[in-house]
């Protein structure tokens, strides 16, 4: 049995080479694979869990670049997809401050939007204790309908159901669309993460406590509202909590949301929710697990190369 499915987006992100600058100013840029739901397969990989990621690239060389660094991360990629009609979805980004970034997509159409669940290997999908999904995948056909195909499988053979919306809101017609089909996929899910700016786009509260109760609302047993420097909010139906951010000197943010919820994954995926949820002290111990895990991140540079394995976050958290 896998421990983590994760399904969505597997792009080429071109980095900005130098730092402090906005594209328009960039003048040099370096290939590294991204795309947030592969990135989750990779650092629960590197956490020692059995991953795999699903998702369509295109059959050129980007596309293979993609499926290589994942096995070579041993993440499983019997899943992937490959599309001789579209190519593989390619971002530009910049970073002008360290927690800020800036973002060009070139995906029209790009394979991820082609995702087809005719070749889903349903067996497969129904062997996971946890299932990731993103919005992305959402945005347009086939690959909304492709998603929840699989959502819908995996939640009925007993997967926990994790969600991270990633809003990335120039990707969608507009931002009504966006609201409303990130919203449609809640009740599916039986965790949800969102970060701060996300939580008030997609509840309309500034308040982050009411916005994560009308989440919570939707179905989700367990909300996690990420705030930066400034820790993350949890909540169940019984409780709310606050855990605090670590003090580390930020180099670069991008990722780590990507390693909270590969961290918070871990936990789940070796405890169970249900166990988890039902004991604050445990779940704050997974969170802080998933917070370490972000921190680390955001001392390096890059996104799967920043990603820590589970002796990392150990000896992090040792130290404290």
């Amino acid at each position: 049995m896998l421990d983590i499915v994760s399904l969505g987006e597997a792009l080429i992100d071109f980095f900005a080479v130098k730092s402090g600058v906005s594209l328009n100013d960039v003048s040099e840029f370096r290939r590294v694979a991204g795309g947030a739901p592969a990135n989750v397969a990779v650092g629960a990989a590197r956490m020692g869990l059995k991953t795999s990621f699903i998702g369509r690239v295109g059959d050129d060389e980007f596309g293979h670049f993609l499926k290589n660094t994942l096995a070579e991360n041993k993440v499983d990629v019997s899943q992937m997809q490959f599309d001789s009609r579209v190519r593989t979805g390619l971002a530009f980004v910049a970073l002008p401050t360290p927690n800020t970034r800036e973002f060009l997509f070139y995906r029209n159409p790009s394979a991820d939007m082609m995702l087809d669940s005719k070749e889903f290997n349903k067996t497969f999908i129904k062997d996971t204790k946890v299932f990731h999904f993103g919005s992305i995948t959402l945005i347009s056909e086939p690959g909304r309908t492709s998603t929840y195909d699989a959502i819908n499988l995996a939640k009925s053979n007993g997967a926990v159901i994790s969600y991270d919306p990633n809003l990335r809101l120039n990707l969608w017609p507009c931002a009504e669309e966006a609201k409303n089909k990130i919203i449609e996929a809640i009740p599916l899910a039986d965790i949800i993460k969102v970060n701060d700016e996300e939580i008030f786009f997609i509840t309309g509260e500034k308040d982050i406590k009411k916005g994560i109760q009308k989440l919570i609302s939707k179905g989700p047993k367990l909300c996690i509202v990420t705030m930066g420097a400034k820790g993350c909010i949890y909540s169940t139906s019984k409780y709310t909590g606050l855990m605090p951010a670590f003090k580390v000197r930020t180099v670069d943010a991008t990722g780590c949301g990507d390693s909270f919820v590969a961290g918070l994954l871990t936990g789940v995926a070796e405890r169970g929710l249900d166990c988890l949820i039902g004991d604050q002290r445990k779940i704050v111990y997974v969170l802080k697990f998933a917070s370490a895990a972000a921190a680390i991140t955001s001392t390096r540079k890059g996104v799967i190369a920043s990603l820590p394995c589970r002796a990392d976050v150990e000896k992090f958290l040792s130290k404290l």
